[in-house]
């Protein structure tokens, strides 16, 4: 978009501009300006808002040799992030050639097509391919190997013309300010996973500054779209933020997560899918506040207490970083808890708010909690439930940030949108009157009647 505003700003100021009269009035060239600023905007406006068709020639031949695709019988759709597409159901693919399956060049390939009527934050569009059979359960089954490929919605018309599990196009990478690589540590107990830090504009120069300090749980998707298609952009929003001075400077720790994200991000073990997962919250809560934190306080001129260190993530990294924010407020003064699986182990992250004792004498960290419409009623009405517990636990109402956002959906690109109003909450908290705890306020669960809290998994 940006290449096709400067040609139409160019020939404006260029000779067109200076072939007006030398000595035309105030008046005339004012009007001259409104009337060309108008058709600026109404032509900015409908490129803005054109839709972009997506062609997708699936090459299925490989699969048909294989036998790993019956032309008779099953079916080859595409499924993704961003409507029109979705995760939940296919976009079906017919055959190519009018539907013929002969010996002509046209057997074996498949087409379909998706209209995107919104261009999503960053124009990226995390996507796969999905053989769907008759009786096939929703689990791996079906689906092309490897991670999400992305489609980068760049020009009215885009064709995809790949084979079946092939890897996708190259990603063009985003990324904006300064961003450092760390090596891994030792995980302990957990594997070793990558690190990447934002640092703001004049960090290098600014060397008598200190700042706060935001970590991200799966930071692989934080910054760019090359692991799942999509990112959050949060380097691109934090960068604009700072620099036009609606929020102050900050450090934003990406945190990558590994295979066993399921475990590392959950503090109790639950059946799901016919095996056993969950139950590692308190080894990852020992690698980033032994290990990875003070690991980030000697390298930058970090603020190392609570009210200046704040934890985020979203889905199972939504109910990690509430986890950390009930059990570990004296690290974390703050915590984005952006569309939580509140639904894990029976609802366990509500139970486990609602039980956990909390001294009335110690100051609540502060919560952004965010759920997308489209994430289904039941999610809306978990998170609702929460805020409900957090109030009745103590929590003021200017602690706790709450959005429900109509047709958000559970994806980077929904998160992605919605990351500028959560760095202006995180930055209030940050640059927030200190406090002393709620001692003027009732606790729901005084010393001598509160529940017993169960051994094992959700203690740390």
């Amino acid at each position: 978009m940006t290449a096709t505003l400067l040609a139409l700003f160019r020939p404006l100021s260029g000779p067109a501009h200076h072939a007006l009269p030398r000595r035309a009035t105030a008046p005339a060239a004012s009007a001259l300006v409104r009337i060309v600023a108008a058709l600026l905007l109404l032509l900015v406006g409908a490129h803005a808002s054109a839709a972009v068709r997506v062609i997708f020639d699936i090459d299925m031949r490989e699969e048909i040799r294989a036998g790993r695709f019956d032309p008779a019988r099953d079916v080859v759709g595409v499924r993704g992030g961003a409507a029109p597409l979705s995760w939940g159901l296919s976009l079906p693919a017919r055959k190519a050639g009018l539907g013929k399956d002969d010996d002509g060049e046209t057997a074996g390939r498949y087409v379909a097509e998706a209209v995107f009527d919104k261009i999503p934050a960053g124009g990226n569009v995390p996507y796969k391919f999905r053989i769907e059979r008759p009786g096939q359960a929703e689990n791996e089954a079906g689906w092309e190997t490897g991670g999400n490929r992305s489609l980068e919605l760049v020009s009215e018309v885009v064709r995809v013309s790949r084979a079946f599990n092939a890897p996708g196009a190259p990603i063009s990478l985003s990324r904006a300010g300064t961003i450092e690589r760390l090596d891994p540590l030792p995980g302990g107990p957990l594997a070793p996973r990558a690190v990447q830090v934002w640092l703001p504009p004049n960090y290098e120069r600014d060397t008598a500054r200190r700042y706060p300090v935001l970590y991200l749980h799966d930071g692989q998707n934080v910054f760019d779209a090359a692991a799942a298609g999509a990112e959050w952009q949060v380097d691109e929003t934090a960068q604009h933020l700072v620099v036009s001075g609606q929020i102050q400077p900050l450090i934003i720790v990406a945190v990558s997560n590994t295979p066993d994200r399921i475990s590392e991000y959950t503090a109790t073990k639950m059946n799901r899918e016919g095996y056993t997962q969950g139950g590692k919250a308190a080894d990852y809560a020992r690698y980033l506040i032994a290990q990875l934190k003070p690991a980030i306080d000697a390298r930058y001129r970090t603020l190392t207490d609570a009210g200046h260190t704040a934890v985020g993530g979203s889905s199972l990294g939504g109910i990690m970083s509430l986890w950390l924010a009930v059990h570990h407020g004296d690290v974390y003064g703050t915590a984005l808890v952006v569309s939580p699986s509140l639904w894990w182990d029976d609802e366990f992250p509500i139970r486990d708010t609602r039980q956990t004792p909390l001294p009335m004498s110690v100051a609540r960290p502060r919560l952004w909690l965010d759920m997308g419409t489209g994430e289904g009623p039941d999610a809306i009405k978990q998170l609702r439930q929460l805020r409900s517990v957090l109030y009745a636990r103590g929590w003021a109402a200017g602690d706790i940030g709450y959005l429900e956002v109509q047709g958000g959906t559970h994806d980077e690109n929904s998160w992605a949108a919605r990351v500028d109003p959560m760095l202006r909450f995180v930055d209030r908290q940050f640059n927030a009157a200190p406090r002393d705890g709620n001692r003027t306020q009732r606790d729901p669960f005084p010393v001598e009647t509160r529940p017993a809290m169960p051994k094992g998994q959700g203690t740390y």
